[in-house]
């Protein structure tokens, strides 16, 4: 029960948090610009955002998902959004030369970039449906299911955005990459999916 939790947890974070998002891009550019060290507290802040989907998801899905399907303008602003920084990252191709005044929070930056992101808490609404019938035979346990599962996603998203800083340090060595580049990048994806978001709300 306890391995099973913890290792699902696990595994569904992974699946998720795989394909290239803001946060996984963000942890690259860091790794790239910065050092491993400030990566990883992306990660950490990530995975806590993660975590907080994952558990609103958990008590509250059915509410948030009447909520997004009643408001579709919440929708179709975060896409906006979402596009918006896009364009500033790709159209941003040089590199500030100013000092910075202060850095921002790198725990901050990995939390807010994880949390919002409605498609990730849509993913997790749909994760704990398909877990719902489990979850209701093994009712007596299910707190500490959830407490085991929510660690899982923790690890699971660390882990994962880990693997993303460490192929960033190996470009770094590789290749000087300019930041201009990995702005670049960031924007895209960011516009990428923002359109998915507008066509997945027009289609349905």
């Amino acid at each position: 029960m306890i391995l099973t939790a913890l290792l699902l947890g696990i595994m569904t974070t992974i699946l998720g948090a795989l394909p290239p998002g803001a946060s996984n891009l963000a942890v690259i550019k860091t790794s790239l610009n910065e050092s491993h060290r400030e990566s990883l507290k992306i990660s950490y802040g990530a995975g806590l955002g993660e975590v907080l989907l994952a558990f609103i998801a958990f008590s509250f899905g059915m509410i948030v998902q009447d909520f997004f399907e009643m408001n579709l303008w919440v929708q179709y602003v975060v896409a906006a959004v979402l596009a918006t920084v896009g364009l500033y990252f790709a159209l941003n191709k040089k590199e500030s030369t100013r000092p910075e005044r202060k850095k921002s929070s790198k725990y901050l930056l990995g939390f807010t970039l994880s949390v919002i992101n409605p498609p990730v808490l849509i993913y997790w609404i749909l994760v704990f449906s398909l877990l719902g019938r489990w979850l209701s035979s093994n009712e007596s346990h299910s707190a500490l299911f959830i407490t085991l599962f929510l660690s899982g996603v923790f690890i699971g998203k660390v882990v994962t955005l880990y693997g993303y800083s460490r192929f960033g340090t190996h470009i770094k060595k590789k290749q000087h990459s300019s930041g201009s580049n990995i702005n670049r990048y960031i924007g895209i994806t960011l516009i990428i999916l923002a359109c998915m978001q507008v066509i997945k709300l027009t289609v349905t």
